[in-house]
């Protein structure tokens, strides 16, 4: 059985509050780190952490999943619909990359954007386009993604430009949105960056047309997941998800307020 399916199964656990399966679906000393926080170290844990984010997110649903299977790891891709504590609906997009172990996660990473960000009609269109595409294959990806990785590190700008597409979108779930090679160069650069330490990739998720690259400046405390999406062998979007609470940004955006209770009004 693919791993996919037990992702499927705690996605839809975790939509129908249903948290004795979310526990049971873990491996008893899993480690599970969050854009929300803390850091989890056993499958009770995370149960209860769930029912937390299920009281902060009301009416929890994930919806346009997307996946990328790379031997025993998992990444998939979604958008949460749910309710704040005043009722209101949001959305906020996320990546969770799941490790496996004979059937059992022994690991998660929950990165996350800002709610509701929202997409111009450039950035829709390149989203679009992206997911209109069927070609390319998984080797096809992996050199795309290495040699461009490799012009960058060399500092040479004109060469890893060749990898993007003309029009090329980056998606930052914190900073913002940019059209084309040249701002997102402007973007990254523009970035606060920690006063020690060197940013490393982490692990990275290779799929026909779609890689997932995790970063960090500790392996040991994930900062940030690319999702980058390619067509016809070049990058034409790259989404940018992030661990909010590293980064220093509270990972509720100051919603998890305690919840204001219904109530009927009855005439007087």
């Amino acid at each position: 059985m693919s791993n996919v399916d037990t992702v499927n199964a705690l996605i839809t656990a975790i939509n129908l509050d249903r948290f004795a399966e979310i526990e049971a679906l873990h491996s008893p000393d899993v480690c599970f780190m969050s854009f929300r926080g803390p850091t989890l170290h056993n499958s009770v844990a995370v149960a209860d952490w769930h029912r937390g984010f299920l009281r902060d997110y009301a009416d929890c649903n994930y919806t346009a999943l997307e996946y990328i299977e790379d031997g025993d790891l998992v990444a998939v891709r979604a958008t949460i619909e749910a309710k704040g504590y005043d009722w209101r609906p949001f959305t906020q997009r996320v990546v969770e990359v799941f490790r496996f172990d004979e059937g059992e996660v022994v690991e998660r990473r929950l990165y996350g954007m800002l709610r509701d960000v929202e997409l111009d009609k450039r950035a829709t269109a390149a989203l679009e386009d992206a997911l209109g595409y069927r070609g390319g294959s998984a080797a096809e990806s992996r050199k795309a993604r290495d040699d461009m990785v490799s012009a960058w590190a060399a500092g040479d700008l004109d060469a890893a430009r060749t990898f993007f597409h003309e029009k090329f979108v980056l998606i930052d779930g914190v900073h913002g949105v940019c059209h084309g090679f040249d701002e997102a160069v402007e973007l990254v650069n523009a970035r606060p960056r920690p006063a020690f330490g060197v940013e490393r990739t982490t692990s990275v998720l290779v799929g026909e047309h779609d890689v997932l690259v995790e970063s960090g400046l500790d392996p040991a405390r994930p900062r940030k997941a690319d999702w980058l999406r390619l067509v016809d062998g070049k990058f034409r979007v790259d989404e940018v998800y992030w661990m909010l609470r590293e980064i220093g940004l509270p990972g509720d955006q100051n919603y998890a307020h305690d919840r204001h209770t219904r109530q009927v009004i009855l005439p007087i």
